[in-house]
């Protein structure tokens, strides 16, 4: 299957992917009978789309901060009629770790030739908490409810706040591979009949640290912490470093303090 590589940004600035600000570990898919062959030349079956158990192990790898896990949840939305939605859909709420969250839907793309599908956290604007954040590693699976080895994914994570509400995939599917065309390996198209499903795997992780994925736009250092940082004034972040730590050598502080 092809994989893609998005770097995604919100969708409520109606931008399309800007590479620098984010990156996402896409995963791509294959049909029910296709294999993977691994270094030891051994051959997996890949699970069908309603085989939610055996999906989430692949859609949701490990993380490298191995966070620990605080909630699983998986919701699947059923879109019908789908070439007659409107430019901007929502799926049905669901809740994780007791927070609602829901699929956002552009079904002919996000100013892009492209069906765009994201994540977003399911509060009424005017009741998100304001300090609110929460660390979700997700997968969002296009799948035909027809045929379930009929399907692609894509995975990322992400710091969801009450400013950075949805996160995603601008450049999910191509729409020519949609509609009337016979997914790679089948006979049957991805969106069948006017209709395909939208599974979201979300896992809500611990922010042991407090910053965990923080892109710190915004970040009050003194107001969190206690301490503020040293602005590199062009060349002197060599400078700044030594005497950060000179500050954190318990005695040499001790000298001047």
């Amino acid at each position: 299957m092809e994989e893609y590589h998005p770097e995604v940004p919100s969708p409520s600035e109606m931008v399309i992917d800007q590479p620098e600000e984010h990156v996402v570990e896409p995963n791509g898919t294959a049909k029910d009978g296709l294999t993977i062959i691994n270094s030891d030349e051994t051959e997996q079956t890949l699970p069908a789309a309603n085989d939610y158990d055996a999906m989430k192990e692949i859609v949701l790898p490990p993380l490298i901060e191995e966070p620990r896990i605080l909630e699983d949840a998986v919701s699947t939305w059923t879109v019908e009629k789908w070439r007659s939605l409107e430019k901007k859909e929502h799926g049905p709420i669901f809740h994780a770790n007791g927070f609602p969250w829901r699929i956002l839907l552009f079904p002919f793309g996000n100013n892009i030739d492209q069906c765009s599908i994201y994540l977003e956290h399911g509060f009424e604007p005017d009741e998100v908490p304001e300090d609110w954040s929460c660390c979700v590693q997700f997968a969002l699976v296009l799948w035909n409810p027809n045929d379930p080895t009929i399907y692609t994914h894509h995975t990322a994570h992400h710091r969801f706040t009450k400013e950075e509400s949805d996160w995603g995939f601008t450049r999910f599917l191509e729409l020519r591979k949609m509609f009337n065309v016979p997914w790679e390996g089948s006979d049957r198209p991805m969106v069948e009949n006017d209709c395909a499903n939208i599974t979201a795997y979300v896992r809500v992780v611990e922010d042991e640290t407090g910053v965990l994925w923080h892109n710190f736009n915004n970040y009050d250092s003194k107001k969190e912490t206690g301490y503020v940082g040293l602005k590199n004034q062009g060349a002197t972040c060599y400078l700044n470093s030594l005497l950060q730590s000179l500050y954190f050598t318990n005695a040499f502080r001790k000298v001047p303090f």
